[in-house]
Parts: structure tokens; C-alpha cells; sequence
């Protein structure tokens, strides 16, 4: 079996007394399609290189180790024993007036986009009052297991078409064909436009939307998964004490007259509620992050969700700290 090239280098520098050094220096693209850049350092030669997977791209950038290494007269045996390949030439940037304007019609391209496009047309379209960008699906083709999507976007007489396994990649492509045509065509009245801050713009923006339509208790992003159950504890330590002693008077002969009774004293709200299929539910509001509990009948529910609130207000002894924005 052929040894890897991250091994033959290993090897290769283990001979001479030193290891080489590998580090995950960028990670970039579309979540459908993350490439991920490595470096590598050994006898004074830096490179770097770009795989799908970590793995590949370590692989990668040991390969190109070698041939480097190669070129230094270094016994690198086959097949690595070979001068390094040249590097592709980088795309040109969207906002550059050397841009190639991309055709009416294609797929995807197939290179890592960095920018949103979609925002970026958006901000060069109201800086410069070109009116709405308006998106299609005009193409929907292939068997369920590979999608083959295409998005037309217009901005009056001006369509282009572009093609991917996601909507979201082709909308992307789509509209970086038409932003590259409108800078290219715009050169003089757009020069003054900056991507950097047209894409602060458009995440200003976003968040504004973000804020306006966020509703309910924000949660805590850093709450371990395995104290999901002690949201209440962000009560009031008092509360949470007088709550617990009521619980501990009452009996459980009525799971549901003891839940008012308790989150009252909490300040929180008992909402029942059915779902499709006769499955019924209680909620207890406000908890953060927002627990249902369920069964098939109502007192199973109710009993499901008096175990919750019991066990929350005995975690509070142990951990009296512990809180739940």
C-alpha cells in the first residue's frame, strides 16, 4: 500500500532530526461547500494548501512540502519526486474594472465565493437607485438525491441565469453575474463604491431586522446541554425558596392545582395544549430554553411537567448560582 504524503514527509524529516509543522490557517465558503487551507513549515520551506476536509487539504500541503523539498536536492522518493506545480491564478475580484463579465446563462462556479453577492447588489442597487433585484426559480430538475436548481435574477432589462444543487448557491451565482455586470458597465459612476462597507451595510441591516423581530426571553448560548432542565433557576433565589416550600406542603393528588399554585408563586403561567394525533402537552412559561412536556393523556403531561419543576427547584440547592438568562 502506497504510503501518504503527510507520512513520506514525516519520515523524510525524522531522518534529518526535524518534524514539520502543520496548522489549519483558513476556513472559507458556503457551508455546502467549506474548503479548508493548511500550512505547513519544514527546513525553511513555507507552503499552503487547500483540501475539502482537513484531512485532504494536510494531505495536500504535505505533497506540495515534498516537491518543494524535491527541488532542494532532499531524497524524496516517488511518486513526490517532482517539481512543485505552479499555483492557479487567483480570480479576479468582482469589484475590479478587469473583471470578465460572466454569461447570460451557465452553472455555478465551481470557486469559493467569500462575498454575498445578493447583499452586495442589494446595497450597489439602493446607493445608486437602480430599483429591485428580482429572483426566480425558473429551473428544478434531477432525481431527489441531486437537485439541480436554477435562480434567474433581473434588474429591469438585465437577466442572468445561474445553476447549483442548492437555491442558495444559485441566487449567489446569479447575482454575482449581474453585479459584475453592473460594475463593469457603471465603472465611472461606481468607483466610488466600497464591497467593505456595502457588506457592513447589509449586515447592519440584518441585524436591525434581527432585533425588531425578536420576540420572547433571549437564550443563554452557553448553557451546557446538560442543564437544559434548571431554566427556571433564573427566578428570583427568594421565589424559588418559597416555591419549593409550598411544594414540599402540597400532596400530589392534583398534579395540575399544585402547578398553578407553585409557578404562581414563580411568576410563570401553566399553558396546556393538544397536538395532532391526541398527543397533550404543558408548557410552563417563561423558561428559558422553553420545555414542553408531553404525553397521552393530560394528568401524564401534567405529572411529566411537576417532575420538571420539582427536580429544577431541587437542582437550586445544590447549584443556587446556576442561571438561565
Amino acid at each position: 500500500m502506497e504510503k501518504t504524503a503527510a507520512t513520506v514527509l514525516q519520515e523524510l524529516m525524522t531522518k534529518s532530526g526535524k518534524i514539520p509543522e502543520y496548522e489549519c490557517v483558513a476556513k472559507s465558503g458556503p457551508q455546502h461547500s467549506v474548503k479548508f487551507e493548511y500550512r505547513c513549515i519544514a527546513n525553511g520551506v513555507i507552503v499552503k494548501a487547500k483540501g475539502k476536509t482537513k484531512k485532504l487539504a494536510k494531505q495536500e500541503v504535505a505533497r506540495k512540502m515534498l516537491n518543494n523539498l524535491f527541488l532542494q536536492g532532499m531524497p524524496v522518493p516517488h511518486p513526490y519526486a517532482r517539481p512543485p506545480s505552479p499555483d492557479p491564478p487567483s480570480p479576479p475580484s468582482p469589484a475590479s474594472p478587469s473583471a470578465k463579465a460572466l454569461p447570460s446563462a451557465g452553472v455555478a462556479s465551481a470557486s469559493v465565493e467569500v462575498n454575498s453577492y445578493v447583499a452586495l447588489l442589494k446595497e450597489l442597487c439602493i446607493e445608486y437607485n437602480l430599483g429591485t433585484v428580482e429572483y426566480d426559480l425558473v429551473g428544478d430538475a434531477g432525481p431527489p438525491h441531486q437537485r439541480w436548481f436554477t435562480i434567474k435574477a433581473q434588474l429591469g432589462p438585465h437577466v442572468r441565469l445561474a445553476s447549483s444543487n442548492t437555491k442558495k448557491q444559485a441566487r449567489q451565482s446569479a447575482a454575482e453575474q449581474l453585479y459584475t455586470y453592473l460594475r463593469e458597465n457603471l465603472a465611472r459612476l461606481t468607483k466610488d463604491f466600497v464591497v467593505d462597507e456595502a457588506l457592513a451595510r447589509a449586515h447592519e441591516r440584518a441585524m436591525e431586522r434581527y432585533v425588531e423581530t425578536r420576540t420572547g426571553p433571549r437564550l443563554d448560548l452557553g448553557q451546557k446541554i446538560s442543564e437544559y432542565h434548571i431554566g427556571v433557576l433564573s427566578i428570583d433565589v427568594e421565589k424559588i425558596s418559597k416555591a419549593r416550600t409550598l411544594m414540599e406542603e402540597l400532596s400530589d393528588e392534583n398534579a395540575l392545582e399544585i402547578l398553578e399554585r407553585v409557578c404562581a408563586e414563580l411568576d410563570m403561567s401553566v399553558n396546556e395544549l393538544v397536538l395532532d394525533g391526541g398527543v397533550r402537552c404543558v408548557c410552563l412559561e417563561p423558561s428559558s430554553p422553553q420545555l414542553v412536556h408531553a404525553d397521552v393523556t393530560p394528568e401524564g403531561a401534567r405529572a411529566c411537567a411537576l417532575r420538571y419543576l420539582r427536580a429544577a427547584l431541587q437542582r437550586s440547592l445544590t447549584h443556587p448560582t446556576a442561571s438561565v438568562p
